[in-house]
C-alpha cells in the first residue's frame, strides 16, 4: 500500500463519481503494514480538586427557536405565540457532596454516587430533546431530529453502554476524579491557533494507528462533515475506512424575492430571545422589551440545526484498500470457481482411467490364459501325433505281406474285372459332366429369377421417385415466390432496423459528450462534491442513460431484424436449389425406368434360354447315368468270379493304406503341431511383453489421474470446507453462492449501485468508521467499537458525545485551546485539569 510523504498532507478524494455508496465485504482484509508515528503514552497529571469540590458547569447553552410566521402589524395587534423551549445542548452538573455514614460519622469513598448523578444530570437533557423532537414531528418535517441523541442519553442512562460505564460516567459528570487507568485518554494540543486544526489531525492520525495497530475497530467523530472529511483525508489509503455522510449535505436556502417588512425589532422579524433557568433551575419567564415597529419584518430564517434539515445518512468506502481488497476476493473466488469445475472433470477421468485399465487388464490376461491353453493342447497334439504315426507304420509293415500275396492271386480275375469297371466308370465320368452342366444352367436360372425380381423392385422404386419428386417440385414452385418476397421484406426491414440503431447510437455520442463538456467545466470543489454540482448536471446524466437505453433497445431490434432475413434468404436458396436441382432427379429417376424396363425384356428371354439349356444337359445326363449303371452291373458280374480273392486283395490293400494314411496325417500333425506349438509361444512371448508395457503405461496414466484428482479435491475441500464425495450438491451450492458474490464483486470495481443492507457489511468490515455524530447514530447505531476517537472534541456536546461513546470501550478526546471551544465534556476535564496524552 502507498503512503503519503507527508503525514500531516491531507490526500485528495480519489472516489470515482460512479463508485458505489454504501458495498458490503465479505470479511475483514489484513491490517495494514505501513509505520505511522504511535501515539504518546498518556501521563496522568494530579488533580486539582477532590471530587466533592468539583464546582458546576457554566449555565446551559440554549438554542433561539425562531418565528413560525413574520410579523407586519404594530405591537398592540401582535398575537400572543407560545414560548419556546429551551433545550440544553450540554447538561448542567450539579454540586457533588460527599456522602457521610449518620451513624460512624465517616466519609464514604469520595462522595460518588453515579447512577443517581446521572440519572439527575441528563433526565432533564433527554426530556428536552424529546419535546424537541416532538415539536418537529409535528411539523411534518422530514428531518431526522433528535432521535439518535436521545437513544444515545437513554441508553447512557440505562447503563447499556459497551465499555466500562463507571469510567464513562466519571468522564461526563466528575471529571476530576478519573485516573490515568481508566479508560478515557484526553489529548490536549498547546499550539498556537494556527497550528491547532494540524495538531489536532496529527493526532487524531496517531491515536487512529495505535488502535489500528492493536487490531481494533475505531470510531471517529468530528463536529462537522467537512471536518470529517478532512481528517479521513489525512489518513492513510490502506486503511478499511468508511466516511458517514448526512443527507442533504447543506441546510435549505433562504427564499429569493423581498418579503414584507414589519416595523418589529432592530432586523425586521419578531425576535424571541433564549429562555434562560433561573437559580432554582426554573423557567425565567420575564418577557423581553418589545422592538420597535418601526421596520418591516423578514421571513422566518430556515433551520439552523442538522437535525432540522438533515433527513437521512449514508456510509461511503473510502482509499484503495477496499478497491484491492474486492479484486483480491474476485480473483481468489474465480480461482475456487475453476477447481471446482475441474475436480469433476478429474474425478470423471480417473474413474474412466480405473474402468478402461481393468477392462484392458481382464482381456490382457483372458488372451495370455489362452495361448498358455493353447500351446500347451498343441504339446499334446504333437505327442498323441507321434504315437499313433509309430503304430501306422508297424501295421502297414505287416500288410504288405498280406496284401502281396492276394495280389498273386488276384491278377487275372483282376484284369477282367478292371476292364469292365473302366467302360463303367467312363460312362459314369460323362454322366457327372453332364449333371454339372445341368447344374450351372439351373444356377443361372436362379440368377436371372432373383435379377429379375430386383429390377422389379428397382423400376417400382424409380416410379414412386418420379411421383414423389413431381409433387413436391409442384409446391416448391408454388411457395418460391412467396418466400422470395417475404426475404425482400426482412431484408428491407434489416436495413431500416439497422439505420434506427445507428442513429440512436449517434444521439447517445452526442449525449455523452455534451456530459463529458459539461464535466470539465465543473469546478474542482463540484468534482469533490463540497460545492453543488451544476443545475443541469442531474438532467444531462438522465438524458446519457435514456439515449443509452434506447441504443440497446435498437441493436436488439436490428439483430432480431438481422437473424429473421438471414433465414429467410436461407429458406429462399434452399427452395430455389430444389427446384433446379429436381428436373434432373426427375429426368435420372424416369431414365432409370426405361433402362430397368428394356433389363427385364433381355431378362425373359435369357430365362428361357436358360431353361431350355438346362433341360437339354439334365436329358443328357440321365442318358449317362443308365449307361454307367448298365456298365456297371456286367463289371460286378464279371467280378463275381474273383470276388473271393479281390476282398482279401483289397482289404489287405485298404488296410495298408489307411495304415500309411493315418502314418502321414500323425506325423504331419505332430509336425504342424509342432509348428503352432513354437508359433504360439513366441505369441505369447510377444503378447506378454507387449501387455507388460501397455500395463505400465496405463498405471503412469492412473497416477497421473489419481494425483489430478487429489489435487483438485483437497483444493475443493479447501474452498468449501468440506470433502465433494460425501455430499454432491456441495459443489452446485458453492458455485452458486460464488457466482452471485462475483458478480456483486465485479458491479463494485465497475462503479455500481450498492445493494440494500450494504451499509450493515461495511460496518461491520470497516476499521475505521468516520462521521459526524448525528450521521453515527444514524448508521452505526447497533454497532460496537473498541476506540472512539473524537477530534475537536471541545465543540461537542454531551449529547453528540454519548452518541458515539455508548458505542465504544475506550474513548480518546482530542481537542486545542481555541476560542470556538463550548462549555461540553472536554471543557469540563480541561477544567479539571485532565489531561493526558
Amino acid at each position: 500500500m502507498k503512503q503519503s510523504a507527508e503525514p500531516n498532507e491531507p490526500h485528495e478524494d480519489e472516489r470515482s463519481p460512479h463508485a458505489p455508496d454504501p458495498v458490503p465485504l465479505a470479511g475483514r482484509a489484513a491490517e495494514p503494514t505501513t509505520e505511522v508515528e504511535p501515539l504518546p503514552e498518556p501521563v496522568a497529571e494530579p488533580v486539582a480538586e477532590p471530587v466533592a469540590q468539583v464546582e458546576p458547569v457554566a449555565e446551559p447553552v440554549t438554542e433561539v427557536v425562531p418565528a413560525a410566521q413574520p410579523v407586519t402589524e404594530p405591537v398592540a395587534q401582535v398575537e400572543p405565540v407560545a414560548e419556546p423551549e429551551p433545550v440544553a445542548r450540554t447538561a448542567p452538573l450539579p454540586e457533588v457532596e460527599p456522602l457521610v455514614d449518620d451513624e460512624a460519622g465517616v466519609i464514604l469513598e469520595d462522595g460518588w454516587d453515579g447512577a443517581n448523578l446521572v440519572e439527575s444530570t441528563y433526565g432533564a437533557l433527554t426530556e428536552g430533546f424529546e419535546e424537541r423532537d416532538a415539536r418537529l414531528r409535528a411539523s411534518s418535517s422530514e428531518a431526522v431530529g433528535w432521535a439518535p441523541y436521545i437513544a444515545a442519553v437513554r441508553a447512557f442512562r440505562e447503563g447499556r453502554v459497551a465499555g466500562d460505564w463507571e469510567s464513562l460516567a466519571r468522564l461526563l459528570v466528575a471529571p476530576a476524579s478519573l485516573t490515568s487507568g481508566d479508560d478515557v485518554q484526553i489529548v490536549e494540543t498547546r499550539d498556537e491557533d494556527a497550528a491547532v486544526r494540524a495538531a489536532v489531525r496529527a493526532a487524531v492520525r496517531a491515536a487512529v494507528q495505535e488502535s489500528l495497530d492493536a487490531d481494533q475497530r475505531a470510531l471517529l467523530l468530528a463536529p462537522d462533515q467537512e471536518r470529517a472529511e478532512e481528517l479521513l483525508r489525512s489518513m492513510r489509503d490502506d486503511v478499511f475506512a468508511l466516511l458517514i455522510e448526512t443527507r442533504p449535505a447543506a441546510p435549505p436556502a433562504e427564499p429569493d424575492g423581498p418579503t414584507p417588512r414589519g416595523e418589529f425589532g432592530s432586523n425586521g422579524t419578531v425576535e424571541f430571545r433564549p429562555l434562560n433557568l433561573d437559580g432554582e433551575g426554573a423557567l425565567d419567564m420575564t418577557l423581553p422589551d418589545l422592538p420597535n415597529p418601526a421596520e418591516p419584518a423578514q421571513p422566518a430564517e430556515p433551520p439552523r440545526e442538522p437535525e432540522e434539515w438533515v433527513r437521512d445518512a449514508v456510509v461511503r468506502p473510502v482509499g484503495e484498500a477496499w478497491r484491492q481488497s474486492w479484486e483480491t476476493e474476485a480473483r481468489l473466488l474465480k480461482r475456487g470457481l475453476m477447481w471446482l469445475e475441474q475436480w469433476p472433470r478429474d474425478a470423471a477421468a480417473l474413474h474412466a482411467v480405473q474402468d478402461e485399465n481393468a477392462r484392458r487388464r481382464a482381456e490382457l490376461e483372458a488372451e495370455l490364459a489362452a495361448l498358455t491353453k493353447e500351446i500347451e493342447d498343441a504339446g499334446a497334439a504333437e505327442a498323441a501325433a507321434q504315437q499313433g504315426a509309430v503304430d501306422a507304420e508297424a501295421a502297414a509293415e505287416r500288410l504288405i505281406t498280406v496284401q502281396d500275396e492276394a495280389e498273386a492271386e488276384l491278377a487275372g480275375p483282376k484284369a477282367e474285372a478292371e476292364r469292365r469297371q473302366a467302360v463303367a466308370d467312363a460312362a459314369a465320368a460323362d454322366a457327372s459332366d453332364h449333371t454339372r452342366d445341368a447344374d450351372a444352367a439351373q444356377a443361372r436360372c436362379a440368377e436371372l429369377h432373383a435379377r429379375d425380381t430386383t429390377a422389379q423392385a428397382e423400376l417400382q422404386a424409380a416410379r414412386d421417385l418420379e411421383a414423389s419428386l413431381t409433387d413436391e417440385l409442384e409446391r416448391a414452385k408454388e411457395a418460391l415466390p412467396g418466400v422470395a418476397a417475404e426475404a425482400e421484406r426482412l431484408t428491407a426491414a434489416d436495413a431500416d432496423a439497422s439505420g434506427e440503431g445507428h442513429a440512436a447510437y449517434y444521439r447517445l455520442v452526442s449525449a455523452e459528450s455534451a456530459l463529458s463538456a459539461m464535466k470539465r467545466k465543473m469546478t474542482l470543489g463540484q468534482r469533490m462534491h463540497v460545492a453543488s454540482p451544476p443545475s443541469g448536471l442531474s438532467g444531462m446524466r438522465a438524458e446519457v442513460k435514456a439515449r443509452a437505453r434506447e441504443a440497446d433497445e435498437a441493436a436488439r431490434r436490428a439483430q432480431e431484424a438481422k437473424d429473421a432475413a438471414e433465414k429467410a434468404g436461407r429458406r429462399h436458396q434452399e427452395l430455389a436449389a430444389f427446384v433446379s436441382d429436381g428436373g434432373t432427379r426427375l429426368a435420372h429417376a424416369r431414365e432409370a425406368q426405361e433402362r430397368l424396363g428394356t433389363e427385364l425384356i433381355w431378362l425373359a428371354s435369357e430365362r428361357e434360354s436358360a431353361a431350355a439349356a438346362y433341360q437339354e444337359q439334365a436329358r443328357l445326363a440321365a442318358e449317362s447315368v443308365d449307361r454307367a449303371t448298365q456298365m456297371s452291373m456286367e463289371a460286378r458280374v464279371a467280378q463275381q468270379a474273383a470276388r473271393a480273392i479281390e476282398e482279401r486283395v483289397e482289404a489287405a490293400r485298404v488296410a495298408r493304406e489307411e495304415a500309411l494314411a493315418t502314418a502321414g496325417r500323425a506325423k504331419a500333425a505332430a509336425e504342424a503341431a509342432a509348428t503352432h506349438a513354437i508359433e504360439t509361444r513366441s505369441a505369447l512371448e510377444r503378447r506378454t511383453a507387449e501387455a507388460e508395457g501397455e500395463l505400465a503405461s496405463r498405471e503412469r496414466d492412473l497416477r497421473t489421474a489419481v494425483e489430478a484428482e487429489a489435487r483438485s479435491r483437497e483444493n475443493v475441500r479447501e474452498i468449501c470446507g468440506a470433502d465433494p464425495v460425501g455430499d454432491p450438491e456441495l459443489i452446485s451450492t458453492h458455485q452458486t453462492r460464488a457466482m452471485a458474490r462475483i458478480e456483486r464483486l465485479t458491479a463494485y470495481l465497475d462503479g455500481g449501485a450498492a445493494a440494500d443492507g450494504a451499509a450493515e457489511g461495511l460496518l461491520r468490515t470497516a476499521d475505521l468508521v468516520v462521521g459526524t455524530p448525528l450521521g453515527a447514530g444514524l448508521t452505526a447505531a447497533e454497532e460496537e467499537f473498541d476506540t472512539l476517537i473524537v477530534a475537536d472534541a471541545g465543540r461537542l456536546t454531551d449529547a453528540e458525545l454519548l452518541v458515539g461513546a455508548v458505542r465504544a470501550r475506550r474513548w480518546i478526546l482530542v481537542g486545542g485551546a481555541g476560542p470556538e471551544e463550548e462549555d461540553g465534556p472536554f471543557a469540563r476535564a480541561r477544567a479539571a485539569s485532565i489531561t493526558w496524552g
